[in-house]
């Protein structure tokens, strides 16, 4: 979805990468008309990897 300004996420993660202050002015520095957009990724199937029964000898060593 084609979001014009900065989507709420990207300020959320910038402020969690930057801190709060950094964060909101690495935000205030894109124009107001900026386009983003926002991605939504659905899985189909969640598998599980068993390491250990997988491939137990390279947890052996």
């Amino acid at each position: 979805m084609k979001v014009v300004g900065v989507c709420a996420e990207y300020a959320e993660a910038a402020e969690r990468y930057f801190g709060p202050s950094r964060g909101a002015a690495w935000v205030s520095g894109f124009p107001p008309d900026v386009e983003m957009w926002r991605i939504a990724v659905i899985p189909e199937q969640v598998r599980i990897l068993d390491f250990e029964t997988r491939f137990p000898s390279a947890l052996s060593r």
